[in-house]
């Protein structure tokens, strides 16, 4: 049997809200993550792809992923692709911070190619390990359509795999890609994406897991088990509906659910997402410095954020077809500004007028 820990897209390096804060956090999320895996004891270890945010890491990034490789190198195999944030694109004479670490001998990964297929001696079995770095998916289509392992098991590694899981040849126990920063796993087709190991773009990753995958691969199939993936530090992703709130029912109403928030840890990152459908005169007279203030005051946080995702309707124009008629009037209005309790202002009418 092949023990497998899979894990993906660190993204040393980088901010999130431009806080220096989160550099140290997202080192600290790399190596829970990998020492979650090697509590697994796995025969292999794979990282797919954007371990860096950018392919000139700082001196202290590369220094770290070196350090804590290096910790595990007479323990596991490892294995790193090359992501699109790894790939100096552009850049002369500029070797990506992936190769660096093959070239220091701590990790395995594809050189200075695309591709490359590795075959390595696990309890005296020979299996094969192929990776791919971030490249063109007709390229990437081409090669692994002509490519026939020579050993059971094999693994295929991808940054990223442009190919409907359906279309896969049959040749490999595994695939494994990244890219994609949420947890997804078919043991039908044997293929899983772990997720990010910390938060890396907040609007498309919540809600959805980051999780290590663990593969026992062996002649009779896989057996998969994950481990959910947390980030070091606490978010906290409160969701707030002002439709049809005046400027001081908003600013009371946030504030009010800020209160009610109770962080396990100072610290937290807070982020308010605000929904709903509001005129100009509350979008004007919302006060997000104060709403600011009060959740930093009373959260004690590092970074608090209101998300504006409401829409805003400014004044406009009502056609009346009857202005003389009030019941006709009304309706009008409602229609027009797709309000409700068209029934409670009829009634209303009609006990003002004794109609």
């Amino acid at each position: 049997m092949v023990r497998i820990a899979h894990i993906s897209d660190s993204h040393l390096g980088k901010t999130l809200f431009q806080l220096v804060e989160r550099k140290d956090d997202v080192r600290q999320c790399l190596k829970k993550a990998i020492d979650m895996a090697m509590r697994k004891s796995p025969d292999i270890l794979v990282h797919t792809g954007d371990l860096f945010e950018n392919p000139l890491p700082s001196m202290e990034d590369l220094t770290f992923a070196m350090d804590l490789f290096k910790s595990i190198q007479d323990k596991v195999e490892v294995f790193l692709v090359h992501g699109n944030h790894d790939i100096p694109y552009g850049y002369r004479h500029i070797q990506s911070p992936i190769s660096a670490l093959e070239s220091a001998g701590v990790v395995k990964s594809t050189g200075n190619d695309h591709y490359k297929a590795h075959k390595i001696d696990i309890d005296g079995r020979k299996i094969e390990v192929h990776l791919f770095s971030w490249t063109r998916d007709k390229l990437f289509e081409r090669k692994l359509n002509s490519i026939v392992p020579q050993t059971d098991p094999a693994f295929l590694f991808a940054h990223h795999i442009p190919v409907k899981k359906e279309r896969l040849p049959i040749h490999f126990n595994y695939y494994g890609c990244g890219h994609a920063h949420s947890f997804w796993l078919d043991e039908e087709y044997d293929i899983g994406r772990p997720g990010s190991t910390c938060y890396v773009n907040w609007s498309k990753e919540v809600g959805g897991k980051k999780k290590l995958i663990v593969v026992d691969s062996d002649s009779q199939g896989n057996e998969y088990s994950t481990e959910n993936l947390n980030d070091v530090r606490e978010f906290k992703f409160p969701q707030a509906k002002i439709t049809g709130m005046g400027p001081d029912e908003a600013n009371s109403y946030l504030q009010g659910m800020i209160s009610k928030l109770s962080p396990k840890k100072d610290g937290a990152i807070v982020i308010v997402r605000v929904d709903g459908i509001i005129d100009s005169e509350t979008e004007n007279g919302l006060d997000r410095i104060k709403i600011l203030q009060h959740a930093e005051n009373q959260l004690n946080s590092l970074f608090v954020h209101v998300e504006p995702n409401w829409i805003c309707y400014g004044p406009r124009e009502i056609k009346l077809k009857q202005p003389l008629n009030i019941e006709a009037s009304i309706r009008d209005y409602i229609e027009q500004t797709d309000e409700e309790g068209l029934d409670d202002l009829l009634d209303l009418v009609g006990r003002i007028t004794g109609e």
